[in-house]
């Protein structure tokens, strides 16, 4: 049996097979060289690294361009960058996309326009609707964030308290020829709910908004603002986001980019050259983190005690967005979380090891990117008095790993290509 140190080497030799740059470095066939001018804008975790690869492949055509990130960086002299904030908006967000508003608006008629959207796009893209300050916004934010919503629960919410997403600013842009190259970090890549949708239009309503926050019991949390813009546009007072059967597609292609499937490709590879058989679930996962984690214990169990066809030593690769719902006073994400109830599953068994992150590098409101435990990381918190039951049911997964020493840090990636589970069993 390898000696557990060795495994846990071994997982976080997986992280740099994703840190490199060329996971959607396929040159995209947009069919553009006799375009004169082309601009450009990019939002998004990701935004800086899709507006450097489509400057690489339309250096000598771009005119000009913008990009909003979540960190301060370089592309070009020809395109400003500016920062937002996420996962909450604040007014930096807000200030940065009334420069989108403002550049995409001066864009000649009959232009192109290359429009980069990936993962945080829905913080960093937005521009509260009249009435509704950011503060609000972010209190609106939060709560979903901890009420256990799905990613396309939450963005149909989104999508209707923003003057630019669910397809509002792609309304504004009929006068040019819009080209929506969309990086997927959402299960079943439904291009309505990456980002929020700017671009593209929105088969949600407002009446679905208003039913899930009172499905998740926070309606009467909500700031009154809120409440008021939405029931407004329930009751047809406030135009509805543009449906697919309304949008004019005429002068808009929109190109779907799944990083994962050639992130899925290099870590098995990877993995398979070390040894293991493989096995991926194909099908990126959705629901809350204790379903997750369940069936990713389950399976890794089952193969442990003889009760699947995949041999020892064997490697689990798992991708997708499980939801939290909150309920302690702890801090955390998804991914620390799900590791400390893999520990426990795991505690005592032969040696299993796991790695939980996003691949975003950053997990929830922390500054870690994930955790990776193994079947004694509980047991060795039990001989330091450590009681991880505790830290699970306060919702306080943070504070565990670091007590723990078990937290990945990555600082932002550049990348976000949903979250990432890889489980070795030896």
């Amino acid at each position: 049996m390898k000696a557990k140190f060795e495994t846990q080497q071994k997982l976080l030799e997986i992280i740099p097979q994703f840190l490199k740059d060329d996971l959607n470095s396929t040159e995209l066939n947009l069919s553009l060289r006799d375009k004169k001018k082309i601009w450009l804008v990019a939002v998004g975790k990701g935004s800086v690294q899709m507006a450097s690869q489509i400057m690489k492949q339309y250096d000598g055509q771009i005119h000009d361009g913008i990009v909003i990130s979540d960190h301060q960086d370089f592309v070009s002299n020809k395109i400003q960058v500016f920062c937002g904030s996420h996962p909450l908006p604040d007014s930096n967000s807000v200030a940065a996309s009334y420069e989108v508003l403002d550049f995409v608006s001066n864009i000649p008629s009959g232009g192109t326009l290359i429009f980069c959207i990936s993962g945080g796009t829905s913080s960093l893209l937005t521009i509260p609707p009249f009435g509704i300050e950011i503060e609000e916004i972010q209190q609106l934010y939060n709560l979903l964030l901890r009420s256990g919503a799905s990613i396309h629960e939450i963005n149909i919410i989104r999508k209707h308290v923003c003057e630019l997403k669910g397809g509002k600013l792609g309304e504004e842009l009929e006068h040019i020829n819009l080209i929506s190259i969309i990086e997927s970090d959402v299960p079943g890549d439904d291009i309505s709910t990456i980002g929020s949708g700017p671009t593209v239009p929105d088969p949600s309503t407002f009446i679905e908004a208003v039913q899930i926050l009172k499905n998740l019991r926070i309606w009467d949390r909500v700031p009154i603002s809120i409440q008021e813009h939405l029931i407004g546009g329930m009751e047809g007072y406030i135009p509805e986001n543009p449906k697919p059967n309304e949008f004019n597609s005429k002068n808009h292609r929109v190109e779907l980019l799944s990083g994962s499937i050639n992130l899925k490709k290099r870590i098995t590879g990877f993995l398979e050259k070390e040894g293991y058989q493989t096995w991926v679930k194909e099908e990126s996962y959705s629901g809350s983190v204790q379903k997750v984690a369940k069936e990713i214990c389950g399976k890794a169990i089952s193969i442990l005690s003889g009760n699947d066809d995949i041999n020892i030593p064997a490697a689990l690769l798992y991708q997708g967005e499980s939801s939290v719902k909150v309920r302690g006073s702890g801090k955390g994400g998804r991914n620390q979380e799900l590791a400390l109830m893999a520990a426990l599953s795991f505690e005592g068994q032969h040696s299993i090891s796991l790695l939980s992150m996003d691949t975003d590098g950053i997990d929830g409101p922390t500054d870690v990117a994930g955790a990776i435990v193994n079947s004694n990381t509980t047991l060795g918190a039990r001989k330091r008095e450590i009681e991880p039951e505790q830290f699970l049911s306060d919702n306080d997964s943070y504070e565990f790993h670091k007590q723990m020493e078990t937290h990945i840090k990555t600082g932002s990636t550049g990348i976000n290509l949903m979250d990432l589970q890889v489980v070795l069993i030896d």
